[in-house]
C-alpha cells in the first residue's frame, strides 16, 4: 500500500524516545503499521538517537546492572548474608557488658574480653568534683569513645557504651577545662 504522506522525522524521532504525546500515539502507530518507508526511517532514527545517548552519556555504564531491582536486591541480600555470618562464626565475640578497675599504674595492663559495653572505674582517680571529660583511645591514639563522668566514693565511673575489638586500649581523664588528669590503660584479648 502506497502513502502519499509519511511521518516527520522529528515525529518518529519522538515516538522512539517514547515522548511522544499520547493523544498521536494511535495515528502514528496505525501508519506505521502500513508503512515500510517510516518503520525503516523509525530504525534508523531509533539507532542513531541510541547512539548519540550512548555518547553522551558518562562511560559509568559498568555500574549500570545496579539499577535492576532484582539484581540489586540478591546483591544486598547476599551482603546481608555475609555480613551475618562474618558476625555469627567470626572469631571475635562480643560479651554483653565487662566491668573493669582501672588504676593510673605503669606495668601490666588488667586485660578483658572483647565487648559491647565497658563499666569502668578509675579507681585513683579524684573522690570529688567533676563532671570529667573520659576518651577512650586506641593503641594508636585514635579516640574511640569520649564522654562525660562524674566521681563516686570508689573514683570516676564511665560506662563506655562501644563495641571494641581486640587490642589496647587507654582511658584519658580530663578536667572539665580540658587539663589531662590521668591515663589509664587496658588490653581486650580473645
Amino acid at each position: 500500500m502506497e502513502h502519499n504522506f509519511h511521518e516527520t522525522d522529528d515525529q518518529l524521532e519522538q515516538y522512539a524516545l517514547d515522548r511522544l504525546p499520547d493523544a498521536d500515539l494511535p495515528r502514528l502507530e496505525e501508519h506505521l503499521m502500513t508503512c515500510a518507508a517510516c518503520r525503516e526511517r523509525l530504525d534508523e532514527i531509533g539507532d542513531f538517537a541510541l547512539g548519540m545517548h550512548a555518547a553522551a552519556t558518562p562511560k559509568t555504564e559498568w555500574l549500570g546492572w545496579l539499577r535492576r531491582p532484582a539484581f540489586s536486591m540478591a546483591l544486598a541480600f547476599a551482603a546481608l548474608i555475609l555480613v551475618v555470618g562474618i558476625l555469627s562464626n567470626g572469631r571475635v565475640k562480643f560479651a554483653p557488658a565487662v566491668s573493669l578497675q582501672l588504676t593510673a599504674m605503669r606495668g601490666e595492663m588488667p586485660f578483658t574480653v572483647p565487648a559491647r559495653e565497658f563499666d569502668l572505674t578509675l579507681s585513683d582517680g579524684p573522690r570529688e568534683g567533676g563532671p570529667f571529660r573520659v576518651e577512650v583511645v586506641n593503641a594508636m591514639g585514635v579516640s574511640m569513645w569520649t564522654g562525660l563522668a562524674e566521681s563516686s566514693p570508689a573514683g570516676v565511673r564511665v560506662m563506655v557504651m562501644q563495641r571494641m575489638t581486640p587490642g589496647d586500649y587507654f582511658v584519658r581523664l580530663y578536667t572539665a577545662s580540658g587539663k589531662m588528669l590521668r591515663e589509664y590503660g587496658f588490653r581486650i584479648r580473645t
